[in-house]
């Protein structure tokens, strides 16, 4: 079993792209490396080296380290997995929520969830589940929303995805009961600009205390504690899935099989 969490987890959500054997879609950090997963479940080094690599029953789109348990979506996202680290599956749950789960972040004990008919749920147990319906508590106040994204840490939680317009937008909570939105704005070239790519995932960094909203176009989004000191950051790749921090160094998976580890 999975014994320490090195980093912060990143979950996210599937986009309607093409598969690929490594392919990953979500990942997490584990002691030694990482643990990654899309249609099949890999084991990486700590240089983002496939080591070895699983079977699963089908592939899968989110991933999360919680209480030492790998929590995961398949791509229905009708239902709560857990997983083996060898891909086998442990459990099966069905969750209260209306919408497709797109995502999952764990913080602590706390499991979070997000859904594309604008539901925000988080439980301890996996069993029990406090669902929050945002488009019916901020109809007439914010957008109605579809998220795709989330990830928790520092004491907050950040939920991502797109209005009925297809306007990205992000909001941030303390405890998930009240949330403010996070402005996705960003200096560019002396010029203020509007973010304007479609958000897929949400990583938190723990060691650097911000969060990341990965997007379509090799966009990342660099979200510090300071709403004005937004930052962007391009890759050569269409989509980025995941963003997954291991001590200062950083794994940033993309479609068709891309794979890149950064160092500062």
């Amino acid at each position: 079993m999975i014994r320490k969490i090195l980093s912060s987890i990143l979950l996210l959500c599937a986009l309607p792209a093409a598969w690929g054997q490594d392919s990953f879609r979500a990942a997490v950090a584990v002691e030694d490396g990482f643990i990654a997963v899309g249609e099949r479940l890999a084991r990486l080094d700590a240089a983002g080296n496939i080591v070895r690599t699983f079977p699963l029953q089908a592939p899968l789109t989110a991933l999360a380290l919680w209480n030492d348990t790998l929590a995961a979506l398949d791509t229905t996202g009708a239902a709560f997995l857990t997983i083996s680290p060898s891909g086998e599956l442990l459990s099966r749950e069905e969750t209260p929520a209306k919408g497709r789960l797109c995502a999952l972040a764990a913080d602590g004990a706390v499991l979070w969830a997000v859904t594309d008919a604008g539901e925000i749920l988080h439980t301890r147990d996996g069993r029990q589940w406090t669902i929050l319906d945002f488009n019916a508590l901020y109809k007439g106040f914010y957008p109605e929303m579809a998220f795709c994204a989330v990830a928790a840490g520092g004491g907050s939680v950040m939920v991502s995805g797109v209005g009925k317009n297809n306007t990205p937008a992000a909001f941030v909570s303390a405890g998930g009961t009240v949330w403010s939105e996070r402005s996705l704005d960003y200096s560019e070239g002396g010029a203020l600009r509007m973010l304007e790519a479609v958000p897929v995932s949400l990583s938190y960094d723990a060691l650097r205390d911000r969060f990341y909203l990965l997007c379509t176009e090799g966009v990342q989004l660099t979200l510090p504690s300071c709403s004005h000191c937004n930052s962007l950051s391009r890759y050569p790749v269409a989509a980025l899935y995941a963003r997954v921090p291991l001590g200062f160094d950083t794994l940033l998976l993309g479609s068709d099989g891309w794979r890149l580890l950064e160092k500062p």
